[in-house]
């Protein structure tokens, strides 16, 4: 989340705070039964901010109503995925 600070023509100074910079996840990837009972997604983590640690903004950005992922795993620097791991009687 960004937040600007921007000068009103009536000497006061606004204070915007805009979701538009804020990292998100792309579109969930259904990556198929990985263990019993669970089937994992993933998702590629965009708009990290400069100079923030991609690892601990992964960790601490929620997706939906399913929160962080369970697992971060940067692709040499290239790419940052959230891998979530979710209840599925599905899977043997």
């Amino acid at each position: 989340m960004r937040k600007l600070l921007i000068p009103s023509l009536l000497g006061g100074v606004l204070l915007i705070v805009s979701q538009a910079w804020a990292a998100n996840w792309g579109p969930l990837k259904d990556d198929g039964c990985k263990s019993s009972g669970f089937r994992q997604f993933s998702s590629v983590l965009w708009n990290i901010p400069h100079g923030s640690n991609w690892e601990a903004t992964c960790a601490e950005t929620g997706h939906l109503d399913w929160g962080p992922p369970t697992r971060c795993v940067n692709q040499n620097g290239i790419k940052m995925w959230g891998e979530w791991d979710r209840p599925d009687a599905t899977c043997k």
